[in-house]
């Protein structure tokens, strides 16, 4: 695995880890709502600051905080804004990389059930809906990447292009045809 793909893996992993602990205190659950305001904000000012590229991943952690604090604030499992999870598992194999879906459905699926958002008469059918779109997820990743790196490719290609055509026309009047 690369070190990059191991230290998305890590901060999300601590991500997930810290939105489990602030869910688990009674006093700061009641405030979950009032976080992901905070935090949505905080993503509105960085923006500014950061590079895209680090950008990313801070609305990466951003919004799977944001998702977690908002479905496990409105009822778990049984909230109706658990789809969030689903459209997460998609934002990020399209922002970081796409095995990130595979890490990131084991990972909720572990907290929704360690969180006690699974009540005794709720069913584990949402739960069960993450295996089935985390291949999806990775492979809308990689068509993504690979789209974007023929991209790169071209503009490369386009701008050697051009630099080939003032060295041509360079040549030709050094070495005028009459």
């Amino acid at each position: 695995m690369p070190t990059r793909v191991a230290v998305h893996l890590t901060i999300l992993t601590i991500a997930v880890f810290i939105t489990f602990l602030w869910m688990s205190d009674e006093i700061l659950a009641h405030y979950s709502l009032q976080l992901t305001a905070l935090l949505i904000l905080a993503l509105i000012f960085s923006h500014r600051l950061h590079r895209p590229s680090q950008f990313r991943l801070v609305e990466s952690v951003v919004s799977t905080i944001a998702v977690l604090l908002l479905t496990s604030a409105t009822g778990g499992i049984a909230s109706p804004l658990f789809f969030l999870n689903h459209f997460l598992l998609f934002e990020l194999s399209l922002l970081l990389e796409p095995i990130i879906p595979i890490f990131l459905s084991f990972m909720l699926i572990t907290y929704y059930l360690f969180a006690h958002q699974v009540g005794a008469g709720s069913s584990l059918i949402p739960l069960l809906a993450f295996p089935f779109l985390t291949p999806l997820a990775y492979f809308f990743g990689k068509v993504y990447q690979k789209s974007k790196n023929q991209h790169k490719e071209l503009l490369t290609l386009s701008h050697k292009v051009e630099e080939l055509k003032e060295e041509l026309v360079e040549e030709e009047m050094k070495f005028p045809l009459n």
